[in-house]
């Protein structure tokens, strides 16, 4: 039997506490068809995230639910977090703050509320409060991290028909189901017998939200090698924690979530443009011929480091495309003709 279902809608959300305190974590994920509501309570020049989220709440279209933490990642998603309020106001809801900047002041900061997050959540589901719980949950939580590592650098590598679509499954899992699920997932996508396959230019992709399946299916039909899934439902979410989460886990997961693979809301004081400079390397990891960025409409974190992110791609001479979406299957078929001359004009 499992367990009740927590949800959570970012990755600065750490799923190792939420399974630590007895639930079963659960992304809820901007997908599916439920009508256009979010309005009632939202502006609608918010980021499609949000909006299908509390689309999602406001149509049911949900698992029941032991509660909700949301991170205040920025201005649209705490809105959301104030509007679940009046969309279920029976369910249990906890906001934690985050820092925007990955100084020592901040590690602390984010340190403290994981250490709030975790308190509150045993209490919620009636149990002791257990570090050496979190610990365990951690220990799982890296295997399976350095698990889709190595198949994120077999992605590098060379062009395996099929293998983003899965990792991508094995990342849903552990945001949807179960950290050991998605363990025992990705351990079987290593055990199978890829074939590298020529033919398919190799470009690196990132941005905020990409997370079905199929449309990697498709990006290799529109002859792309993916060679990175630098999203924060891709490869960033199940980052490894480190150095050492047996002193204090809490510590541990703020230090690596605040100076791991960054997403665009946080800033490194010390380097400006580092988030432009990683997505520069990490084309280079790959050995791309190019790079496609894929945001969503109204993002303005994503949107305010294009500019710099552009700099930086044409000073190491890599084409880039930048595309907006809104987090429908249908928007991404509209980008094929853009998708298929860039890769066209990348060759192989």
């Amino acid at each position: 039997m499992k367990n009740k279902r927590l949800g959570f809608t970012c990755a600065y959300a750490p799923v190792p506490i939420i399974e630590a305190a007895g639930f079963q974590a659960f992304r809820v994920l901007p997908q599916g068809e439920c009508p256009d509501q979010a309005g009632q309570l939202l502006h609608d020049n918010l980021c499609p995230h949000v909006k299908r989220v509390l689309d999602r709440a406001l149509a049911n279209d949900l698992p029941g639910l032991a509660g909700m933490v949301f991170v205040n990642s920025c201005d649209a998603m705490r809105r959301v977090a104030d509007a679940w309020r009046a969309a279920r106001p029976h369910d249990k809801v906890m906001v934690l703050d985050l820092p925007s900047t990955n100084s020592s002041s901040s590690i602390e900061f984010l340190a403290a509320e994981y250490d709030r997050m975790a308190r509150t959540l045993f209490k919620w589901n009636n149990l002791p409060f257990s570090r050496e719980r979190v610990r365990a949950r951690i220990k799982v939580w890296n295997a399976l991290g350095r698990t889709l590592d190595f198949l994120g650098t077999k992605m590098e590598e060379a062009f395996y028909p099929g293998l983003a679509a899965a990792v991508q499954i094995a990342v849903n899992t552990a945001a949807t189901d179960s950290v050991d699920a998605a363990l025992a997932m990705a351990n079987a996508i290593v055990s199978n017998g890829w074939t590298a396959k020529q033919g398919h230019a190799p470009v690196s992709v990132f941005g905020n939200l990409l997370f079905d399946p199929k449309v990697f299916d498709l990006f290799e039909a529109w002859n792309m090698h993916v060679t990175s899934l630098d999203f924060c439902t891709g490869l960033r979410f199940v980052s490894p924690v480190g150095p050492s989460p047996m002193a204090d886990p809490f510590d541990a997961l703020a230090r690596s979530y605040m100076t791991g693979p960054p997403c665009a809301r946080t800033m490194d004081t010390t380097r400006p443009g580092a988030i432009a400079q990683k997505i520069v390397e990490q084309a280079g990891a790959g050995n791309a011929r190019g790079v496609m960025g894929f945001t969503l409409k109204f993002c303005d974190p994503y949107l305010a480091r294009i500019p710099g992110i552009r700099e930086a791609l044409q000073g190491a001479g890599l084409p880039f495309l930048m595309l907006e979406g809104d987090c429908t299957m249908g928007d991404v078929g509209q980008q094929q003709t853009r998708i298929e001359a860039f890769t066209e004009m990348l060759g192989v």
